[in-house]
């Protein structure tokens, strides 16, 4: 089994160019992973933000395009297009691995099998990361049927999972030793207790109590109600504010966006809401709120509730999927059902007491640097690596 001073070189498969959550948790991965003794390479499917991250990191990086296993409508025509295609393509991705040195092929998410093709025609090992749903989230479909997925992300050396709850959707909650779950890093130790300290110091600011919302517009992700609570809860707290940060890009929907954009008008709180767009690190937007939304309804673990955390913000999340789990409803947050009447009562209790929202964020700070670090991150990532290898 190789020692942490021996190197590894590992082959990052990912499946988009953005810098949104999957890729921002690759580059965490990547930066605890290097003074490991990992050497990474990155594989993706066009240029973008991703690759000039990875060339400020001399992270040696390819470009080539390949399909994904799943689609937003099930056609047997199209699924067979797109698997010939990926095979077209297997050869040349296979000889840039091959090139690298790979010691294993690593898939940076569920949506694309060509990291495991790539894995068998190397004879190397191949670990799966599943960080989104699919369906419940993006609309996708797997073009073999679910069991069939499972199957597939079961027949990986190992395979790595971002909450709980992402096992049990995909894995079908399997109780195996090649199954592991691993929650995403958002932060070295350092960049925790910096922020920190830069939230101590905003305590003796004075500002309206201002409640923030991190992430792409999609209706799944519930910008729309988080404006609706507000305007409820604004007409008795006519001092909050609500700041929207994020834009349509990637997988957004500008026409959603759009929608959002003019629903504080019709409400009457148009004075109240800013939009920010999107903005390339979140800590800023979390500084300047007092308290994070997550209003997703199936966020598989929730990176941005996990970042709003490492900023010593209380967190008011969906009651479901990974979000149920980084929040502990009374400690570190609350956590809310029934749309937007639920989240309108939650934040009128921390606009009644301001107090406890400020110690929910402090006990939430000290969880989330326990759990959510990427030195942790990597560690735990690499002992699954390890083990892989050593078999």
């Amino acid at each position: 089994m190789p020692h942490v001073s021996q190197s590894i070189r590992i082959t990052f498969i990912t499946h988009y160019a953005e810098l949104y959550g999957a890729n921002l948790s690759l580059l965490a991965l990547i930066d605890g992973l290097r003074p490991l003794g990992v050497e990474a390479r990155v594989f993706g499917p066009d240029h973008g933000d991703l690759m000039t991250a990875l060339a400020a990191r001399g992270v040696p990086a390819a470009v080539r395009p390949f399909e994904w296993w799943v689609s937003t409508r099930r056609d047997a025509t199209a699924a067979a297009g797109r698997a010939y295609r990926n095979l077209r393509h297997l050869r040349a991705i296979t000889r840039q691995l091959r090139e690298w040195g790979t010691d294993l092929v690593y898939s940076n998410a569920s949506v694309f099998n060509i990291g495991a093709l790539a894995a068998v025609e190397l004879g190397v090992p191949h670990v799966w990361h599943l960080r989104e749903f699919g369906r419940q989230d993006y609309d996708l479909l797997p073009d073999l049927g679910r069991k069939m997925h499972r199957l597939g992300f079961l027949s990986a050396d190992a395979t790595v999972c971002v909450s709980h709850a992402i096992r049990r959707a995909l894995l079908a909650n399997a109780e195996r030793p090649s199954v592991h779950v691993v929650y995403n890093g958002v932060g070295s130790g350092a960049v925790f207790d910096e922020r920190k300290a830069k939230a101590d110091a905003l305590r003796t600011r004075t500002q309206p109590f201002t409640f923030v919302l991190v992430g792409r517009f999609r209706e799944s992700k519930g910008q729309h109600v988080a404006i609706r609570a507000f305007a409820a809860v604004a007409q008795q707290f006519p001092d909050c504010r609500l700041l929207m940060v994020g834009g349509a890009g990637g997988t957004g929907d500008e026409a959603y966006f759009e929608m959002c954009r003019a629903l504080p008008a019709e409400l009457g709180v148009a004075d109240r809401v800013d939009f920010w767009g999107y903005i390339p690190d979140p800590e800023r937007a979390f500084l300047a709120g007092d308290c994070a939304l997550m209003c997703s309804r199936s966020e598989a673990m929730g990176r941005v509730t996990a970042e709003a955390m490492s900023c010593g913000r209380p967190v008011i999340g969906f009651d479901a999927a990974g979000t149920s789990e980084l929040i502990d409803h009374g400690k570190t947050g609350l956590l809310y059902r029934d749309g937007a009447d639920g989240l309108a009562e939650a934040m009128a209790r921390y606009l009644s007491n301001a107090a406890e929202a400020t110690a929910h964020g402090d006990a939430g700070w000290v969880v989330a640097r326990g759990r959510h670090t990427t030195e942790g991150y990597a560690a735990n990532v690499l002992s699954v690596i390890r083990g892989v290898i050593g078999r």
